[in-house]
């Protein structure tokens, strides 16, 4: 072994006519065969071979110590360090690690060959391969805040990466990250994965994209509420924003890169007074010329970190800021029929963030194609307010006494917002646009808005009227007497659902059971559909009764007998 690693470094020496030492770099560790493994064992190490003899050696070694020196940082902040190999000292090292030429350079990560370095022996070249593998196997030690760390590759390879608990925990906080949570059973799933791939390659150098297998990692999708697969979300400055669009990789690549850029909206005066009753929530940010660009870049990044979940809209115009009443620089909420602003200082990231998830919802939330679904599937009680938007001023007078509704009804029940043991909400619906439904569940048509109606989504009743047999009229009072009726036991609900649509659901429930089951257990459920078609055809069979078999077999035998006479 010895005798090998000597020829095969005098095969790679002749092709060198120098015989300049070249020095290891200080910030590029010197690795003999005894210290090898243990220096490549934990994180990502990017390992120079060399023959202090050989020209080419000898030409990198100024690029490489000057490459080693300016990341020397990034062992402490990304488990990313340099380390280099004197294949004349250490032959039988760089034979076992098939070096075959000098210089060469290869990447290992826990121990492990992961790639080789192929390219042009420039500076830009090699800072170009190190930055991308050391965002592609980053480890991030506890206690490294993102500041430290700085910029950070995204999807250097343009691959799917496919994460781990450990590797979940130290990457998905440098985003953006899009991932994917999936089951390998689950056959959309299945038909995501090559629309998976071109995307991971479409994002290049964008945007981060992932994979989670559920069925391995069940403790990273429990915390991520994974219900359903597969499940797509966007992990950016440590929130999370679930996507709910078409899955195609159009949509996708449009909702990540969206994402990634800030969305501050310009806004003027006039448009000021027109979001003001239009939107449930909105946020104002008013600056001047005098306002850092630190907090200005704060804000971007707000509208990033909450990117689809608030309205945020910016303006340098004194003149909004002294309709808000406020001095600039100011962020600013309108919501709920009141103007709420931020009093912290707008350079603390974590407080400005804190603010504003603990603000974006509004008290009575609007509902449409997005989420009326899942708000009407959310356990608890619902004050549902059916508007027409066409009739304008009676649509604003019932709106605003909804929204003081609510106030009225927290403010009231600051600890507890239950009716009947189960949470209680407000929501705003237009049913001129879902009239359909509206007809169905609640029996009304147009002319009879505005209306509201207590609702429970899960158990599909409401309470059509009030104590005196009429249907509730839209003014703070009068709902929440009608609200104080149902909590004392004074109202009963009415069903929403037939007898036939209920049995109809309930065949439904049990067949989609039934599929589920078979996708997850085919063996056993196609032995238990065997054992019941057996059971079936048992049953079906005619039974033979003992008794009449014997006195038919008696009366052929007396027949017989007579005949013989």
């Amino acid at each position: 072994m010895f005798v090998r690693g000597i020829l095969s470094a005098a095969l790679a020496i002749a092709a060198c006519s120098s015989f300049q030492a070249v020095d290891a770099s200080v910030a590029s560790k010197s690795l003999t065969y005894s210290t090898f493994e243990a220096a490549i064992e934990n994180g990502a190490t990017f390992v120079k071979y060399y023959s202090p003899e050989c020209v080419h050696s000898q030409k990198l070694a100024p690029t490489w110590e000057k490459l080693a020196v300016d990341r020397k940082d990034w062992q402490r902040t990304v488990g990313f360090k340099f380390a280099e190999v004197d294949c004349v000292a250490e032959a039988d090292l760089c034979e076992e690690n098939e070096v075959v030429s000098y210089p060469t350079m290869k990447l290992y990560h826990r121990g492990h060959q992961v790639a080789k370095f192929a390219n042009a022996r420039t500076y830009e070249s090699l800072d170009d391969f190190a930055s991308a593998m050391a965002s592609e196997y980053i480890e991030v030690p506890e206690g490294i805040k993102p500041e430290e760390i700085g910029e950070v590759r995204v999807n250097a390879l343009g691959k799917v990466v496919s994460l781990t608990p450990e590797t979940y925990k130290s990457r998905t906080p440098f985003g953006p990250w899009l991932v994917e949570y999936y089951a390998p059973w689950c056959g959309h799933c299945q038909a995501l994965a090559p629309v998976w791939d071109e995307l991971a390659e479409h994002l290049k150098d964008k945007v981060n994209v992932a994979k989670v297998d559920c069925t391995v990692n069940q403790e990273i999708c429990y915390r991520q509420r994974i219900r359903g697969y597969p499940t797509i979300k966007l992990h950016q400055f440590g929130e999370t924003i679930e996507y709910e669009g078409f899955r195609s990789g159009p949509a996708f690549a449009e909702f990540a890169l969206e994402a990634i850029v800030p969305s501050v909206k310009p806004i003027t005066l006039e448009d000021l007074n027109n979001v003001k009753g239009a939107k449930d929530v909105t946020f104002i940010y008013t600056n001047d010329d005098k306002t850092s660009a630190e907090v200005n870049a704060l804000i971007d990044r707000q509208s990033q970190i909450f990117y689809r979940q608030i309205d945020l809209y910016g303006s340098n115009d004194p003149t909004i800021a002294k309709s808000l009443g406020v001095s600039s620089p100011s962020l600013t909420v309108l919501k709920d029929n009141r103007q709420y602003t931020y009093q912290g200082s707008l350079t603390d990231a974590e407080a400005v963030r804190a603010w504003i998830k603990k603000v974006k919802e509004p008290l009575v939330l609007s509902l449409d194609g997005s989420n009326i679904g899942t708000f009407l599937q959310t356990k608890g009680w619902i004050a549902l307010g059916l508007f027409d938007p066409s009739q304008a001023d009676a649509t604003a007078e019932a709106r605003k006494e909804l929204i003081e509704a609510a106030h009225a009804y927290y403010g009231a029940k600051a600890e507890s917002h239950d009716v009947l043991g189960a949470p209680l909400n407000f929501a705003i619906l237009d049913a001129q646009q879902w009239l359909s439904y509206v007809r169905g569940a609640f029996g009304l048509e147009k002319d009879a808005l505005p209306a509201v109606f207590v609702v429970n989504g899960v158990q599909e009743q409401y309470y059509a009227h009030g104590f005196d047999g009429r249907r509730v009229t839209i003014t703070k009072d009068a709902l929440l007497a009608h609200i104080a009726d149902i909590e004392a036991g004074l109202l009963t609900p009415k069903s929403q659902v037939g007898l036939v649509q209920k049995g109809f659901r309930e065949f439904q429930k049990r067949t989609r059971f039934i599929h589920i089951f078979y996708q997850k257990h085919p063996t056993v459920a196609l032995t238990i559909a065997a054992a019941m078609v057996l059971a079936m055809m048992r049953r079906m069979s005619p039974k033979v009764d003992p008794n009449a078999e014997a006195a038919k077999e008696g009366a052929e035998k007396e027949g017989k007998e007579i005949k013989q006479d």
